[in-house]
């Protein structure tokens, strides 16, 4: 796993690999249906300090409704432990970029190293892809989330403010593998 952080083995769709901090083995799949409320859950209980809800029942329809979305898509990988969903990165490839919508990981499992491995299973799926880049705009209040995406080499392009939030523009360029270029030029 790319970074400082101790090995532990995990399972990326099928895919053997090693990760964070000697806990329980993980794996990263593909977020069904019957995912939904559990995803649900991981995203109220990880922004709960940055939502100010002020309709919560309704911002969980909508919730709900933008996922189950972004699920049928096949866009949500979720990282779980032999039984539970610990936490999920939603991504989808655009013209030239992957971009990030969300990554989240539930509150009692911060600082295992559960973020970084999402982070890193779409550097692959960007790469595998031949895209050169991946993309995302937290809001510029989740300054820890910030801090976040730098140390792992994503860099600020810009600002803007987006419905009474400033959100923060970042970009992190991979290399292009020599395997998905070749790729890349055959699907064409």
């Amino acid at each position: 796993m790319i970074g400082t952080h101790r090995k532990r083995n995990h399972e990326i769709d099928g895919v053997i690999g090693h990760a964070a901090h000697g806990s329980p083995a993980t794996h990263i799949r593909t977020a069904t249906v019957s995912d939904l409320g559990a995803i649900v859950t991981c995203s109220n209980l990880a922004f709960a300090l940055f939502a100010g809800k002020v309709d919560e029942d309704a911002d969980n329809v909508q919730l709900a409704k933008n996922l189950s979305s972004q699920i049928l898509e096949g866009s949500i990988r979720l990282i779980c432990d032999k039984t539970d969903v610990l936490g999920y990165i939603s991504f989808w490839p655009t013209s030239d970029t992957m971009f990030v919508d969300t990554l989240a990981v539930l509150p009692k499992h911060h600082r295992r190293g559960l973020g970084s491995e999402l982070l890193a299973f779409a550097d692959f799926e960007t790469q595998r892809l031949g895209l050169r880049a991946i993309t995302l705009f937290p809001k510029a209040r989740m300054t820890g989330n910030l801090r976040f995406y730098q140390s792992r080499g994503y860099c600020e392009t810009g600002r803007c403010d987006d419905d009474g939030f400033c959100r923060v523009f970042y970009t992190k360029k991979l290399p292009l593998l020599a395997a998905a270029a070749f790729s890349a030029r055959r699907a064409v």
